[in-house]
């Protein structure tokens, strides 16, 4: 029984050995591989801001290790800090590394309600608040942003005789709000040549990572800009989200190319799911700068159930996306830019298959009435069923989308933008009388 109860603890002590030396070993290869990426450098050299203002903006957390070599592994403490006379001050050995963080945040009050007509939109107060740390990594930028969601879109059980239409839908809202923290985004970016920029997204992104949208003042993300989802950035851009990579590569200073996939499911390995199973989008597209005040994009999106969130109902069924757009956007002068783009989606389903139309032409006016502010107006059409085959629907009438808004800067900080959105049939339904939406929105940044 002595000599059971012995093996035992032997065998107990001998697994205690075994972890410790794993984790040892773990924690080697882990410090060598952080000592290749940094490239071995000392904080000594890090990158100082580059004035005062970005040191006051920015958070910096900074974590330091030491890297001890092999025959250093059973040591009391590295020899460099062992060789220090008593009471005095170490210094830090050179294969010290220092990871950099940097802190910014972003949260949005948003008041929007129904003015007039029957669409379903009541009078609501929310927000979107986001917290981001950037840190950081090697020669690439890995980002974690934490989000709560708390600005609904259009809900999708009205009352009967009120319209329920994705149209109009404010750019800053989510399908689906939480008072939940949750992580939105989390993507390391990193150069892999001198002109090609690779993207990798565990959750979260979208087109506009690694994709010009071509639509510069009216794409803030929801922040600024736009107050319309529709007029924040081309329909075609919303079929692409998720988790996956991108690759963006400047082929010459006047030709860009991008390409990307991403899936919204691929955390899960289930049958129908994971990175090629489920819903997903494909992109690619080349953008024209001839010149610093012209700039065109050519694109096209495959994608598998997925939606714009724009439009008709009938515009944002499941099923396969064929969808081909051209982007513009032209600088007229410091004070005006021009800008626009149109949309053709094939859409195939059990129902059948849909032509599916958007466009919109877009003026921005930087700087309006003082520096910093910004007035914009936008005229379109969003995504629209113009035929359809099978038992699939096409959408009875052809409504405008008219957009007017103006943003406020008050300080580097804070920005108020009242807007209107004008629906003349909501839905695309002939059958609907035009509707009247108000929202003012206030950004706090920092």
């Amino acid at each position: 029984m002595v000599k059971d109860q012995n093996l035992q603890k032997l065998s107990v002590i001998f697994s205690m050995f075994k972890s410790i030396s794993a984790l040892i070993v773990t924690a080697s290869c882990t410090a060598a591989i952080l000592l290749l990426e940094m490239g071995g450098r000392s904080p000594a050299v890090q990158a100082k801001p580059s004035s005062v203002e970005e040191a006051q903006s920015s958070l910096e957390v900074s974590a330091t290790n030491f890297l001890v070599s092999d025959n250093q592994l059973f040591s009391s403490q590295p020899a460099a800090l062992a060789a220090q006379p008593e009471g005095k001050p170490a210094e830090a050995p050179a294969n010290q590394f220092s990871l950099t963080t940097k802190l910014q945040g972003q949260v949005i009050f948003g008041l929007t309600s129904g003015l007039s007509g029957d669409i379903s939109r009541n009078a609501a107060l929310g927000q979107r608040s986001r917290l981001e740390l950037v840190t950081g990594l090697g020669n690439g930028t890995l980002t974690t942003r934490l989000q709560i969601d708390g600005m609904g879109t259009p809900n999708s059980t009205v009352p009967a005789g009120i319209i329920d239409t994705p149209e109009g839908g404010s750019s800053f809202g989510v399908s689906k709000p939480s008072s939940q923290v949750n992580l939105d985004l989390l993507k390391y970016e990193m150069p892999i040549g001198a002109n090609t920029q690779l993207v990798v997204a565990a959750n979260a992104a979208g087109a506009d990572d690694f994709t010009d949208s071509i639509n510069p003042y009216f794409d803030g993300d929801g922040a600024s800009g736009s107050i319309s989802r529709f007029g924040n950035r081309p329909s075609i851009y919303y079929l692409v989200s998720g988790a996956g990579a991108g690759i963006r590569h400047k082929f010459s200073p006047t030709v860009e190319g991008s390409l990307g996939y991403l899936t919204s499911n691929a955390s899960s390995p289930a049958l129908g799911s994971g990175l090629g199973g489920g819903s997903y989008g494909a992109i690619a597209q080349i953008t024209l700068n001839p010149n610093e005040n012209t700039k065109l994009g050519l694109t096209y999106v495959n994608a598998r159930d997925t939606t714009p969130g724009t439009g008709s109902t009938n515009a944002n069924s499941s099923g396969s996306n064929s969808m081909f757009g051209v982007q513009g956007s032209f600088k007229v002068s410091p004070k005006l830019a021009l800008g626009g783009w149109v949309g053709y989606n094939k859409n195939s389903d059990v129902a059948g298959d849909k032509d599916i139309l958007n466009w919109a032409v877009t003026a921005a006016f930087p700087d309006l009435g003082a520096p910093g502010n910004l007035g914009g107006l936008l005229v379109g059409q969003e995504p629209r069923v113009t035929g359809a085959t099978g038992t699939a629907l096409t959408d009875t009438g052809s409504s405008l989308h008219l957009e007017g808004f103006y943003q406020v800067r008050l300080n580097d900080n804070l920005s108020i933008t009242p807007g209107l959105i004008y629906l003349t049939a909501p839905d695309h339904n002939s059958a609907n009388g035009g509707a009247l939406i108000g929202t003012v929105r206030t950004t706090f940044s920092f």
